[in-house]
């Protein structure tokens, strides 16, 4: 893996959202030096209870997912 470095990156997100569609800005890249998520407890005023994503994956990955469905539709679709 290569990496830009902070100079370069600059200028990469600079000529992108120069672009059609703006695909990255400046903007992007400076809240990407934050981090997005805190390090506290999850709070109780939400109601829920957090899970983590281990263990909730594997019901929408796996083969008998409802969303496996979807693969046969795709098929018979014609596009």
């Amino acid at each position: 893996m290569l990496t830009l470095g902070p100079a370069l990156s600059r200028f990469q997100a600079f000529a992108l959202e120069h672009l059609p569609g703006k695909l990255m800005t400046r903007d992007n890249l400076a809240s990407m030096q934050r981090d997005s998520v805190c390090d506290c407890d999850f709070p109780a005023e939400f109601g829920i209870a957090p899970t983590a994503l281990e263990a909730v994956a594997p019901t929408y990955l796996a083969p008998g997912a409802v969303r496996s469905s979807y693969d046969g539709y795709r098929a018979t679709s014609g596009r």
